[in-house]
């Protein structure tokens, strides 16, 4: 029998693996660099897992900040447990939310995880990656098993955490069930008797409680790992579905593209340090350019479209996507591939583009004329125009339409 191959060296691993880490705190960075080097200095291969809730039905990429991070662990020889939260989807995370989380049903939670993992494969290897449930074991729990976890923390200790506390001084509602939620994700690292939990800086408070219910229980604490919240393509808030300022990984690559392009010029170091698997010298030296202003904002954001892009997609979908966002968009060309819609001269503007599916409503259309970003052969249209055959209309950066006889 051949001997076990040992892990890389400890310094090694530590270097990449504490990365990009935040915890708000140094003293807390020290302290658990501190504990994940005597797990690394054991040599073994650790169980590491990172939880994902099914609240939607694809990732984004805010997703990758942390499945990137499980994937340097899985490079390194460790175990990654990749966590589908369909019971804890059930409550709702408040971790980021100054506002009660919607509770899902059990048929929208399972209509959303259908492809969690084929997403995530394209960032992890998907044949060295175990995926659970956490409905394996918290659907199991009686009654006076969530008594007894509750027993362990106080209204207090949950009182403390920002979003709670912000939402109780301002005199807003908050229920009990959201009280659960750090309880069982905290429940999920006992059952896995994990070695390592990776999740956001918002989620600190979540894995502090595994801590303690691991301890409680007589298992050694996990590490925690958190990362700090991708920002949206708003530039301004957690890049969220809800909040419709995110970039899909399931999104075609045009689609990737152009979003990129979209991102304010401010966020671009924050993007190439969380979003990209780039090396991390080349990283540093587009961030320093920038700040110098002797790199172009307009050529790096390309860069880190195309790089984007490629790694959801291959360097060949990167290519073509960034040729159809120079013909589209700077040379404003029609695609050739622009779908048609028949128009009999009397419908409005407003009416075909609701038809066509590029706007989900009349109240959607409305607002993308209040913006004037719908133009017809190439000037900008108001919503009372009448939709002639022959015209090319087009609806943001992205979206044509060719309008033909019927």
């Amino acid at each position: 029998m051949s001997a076990r191959r040992r892990m890389a060296p400890v310094d090694e691993q530590l270097f990449v693996l504490m990365s990009g880490v935040d915890y708000g705190d140094p003293h807390l960075y020290t302290v658990f660099e501190r504990e994940l080097r005597e797990r690394l200095e054991e040599d073994r291969p650790l169980r590491v897992y990172l939880g994902v809730d099914p609240t939607a039905s694809s990732l984004t990429l805010g997703h990758t900040v942390p499945l990137r991070k499980l994937r340097q662990f899985q490079e390194f020889g460790h175990h990654a447990i990749f966590l589908i939260g369909d019971y804890t989807a059930l409550i709702g995370d408040p971790s980021d939310k100054n506002k009660l989380r919607p509770m899902l049903t059990p048929e929208e939670v399972k209509r959303n995880e259908a492809t969690y993992f084929e997403q995530a494969a394209k960032f992890l290897d998907p044949g060295r990656t175990e995926v659970r449930h956490n409905s394996e074991w918290l659907a199991d729990l009686k009654l006076l098993d969530v008594i007894r976890l509750t027993s362990k923390f106080t209204v207090a200790e949950m009182l403390r955490r920002e979003t709670f506390r912000k939402r109780f001084e301002a005199g807003d509602a908050i229920f009990l069930h959201e009280f659960l939620y750090a309880l069982m994700q905290g429940y999920d690292a006992y059952a896995l008797a994990c070695d390592v939990q990776i999740g956001g800086t918002e989620q600190l408070f979540n894995l502090m409680a595994g801590r303690k219910i691991q301890e409680d229980a007589g298992q050694r604490p996990h590490v925690p790992i958190t990362l700090p919240i991708l920002v949206g393509t708003d530039g301004k808030t957690k890049m969220s579905k809800s909040a419709g300022n995110y970039i899909g990984i399931d999104e075609p690559p045009e689609v990737q593209y152009g979003k990129v392009m979209s991102l304010p010029d401010e966020v671009l170091p924050e993007y190439f340090v969380l979003a990209t698997n780039l090396d991390r010298a080349l990283v540093a030296s587009i961030i320093e350019g920038l700040r110098k202003g002797e790199r172009n904002p307009m050529e790096e954001k390309k860069r880190l479209a195309r790089t984007i892009v490629a790694e959801c997609w291959g360097e060949e979908a990167a290519r073509r996507a960034e040729a159809y966002f120079e013909r589209t968009v700077q040379r404003k060309e029609v695609p050739e591939d622009a779908p048609t819609f028949p128009v009999r001269g009397t419908e409005t503007l407003l009416e075909v583009i609701v038809a066509a599916g590029l706007a989900p409503s009349k109240r959607e259309a409305k607002r993308l004329f209040q913006q004037r970003a719908v133009t017809v052969d190439g000037q900008v249209a108001e919503e009372g125009a009448t939709a002639k055959p022959g015209s090319v209309v087009q609806v943001g950066k992205r979206r044509w339409l060719r309008l033909v006889e019927p």
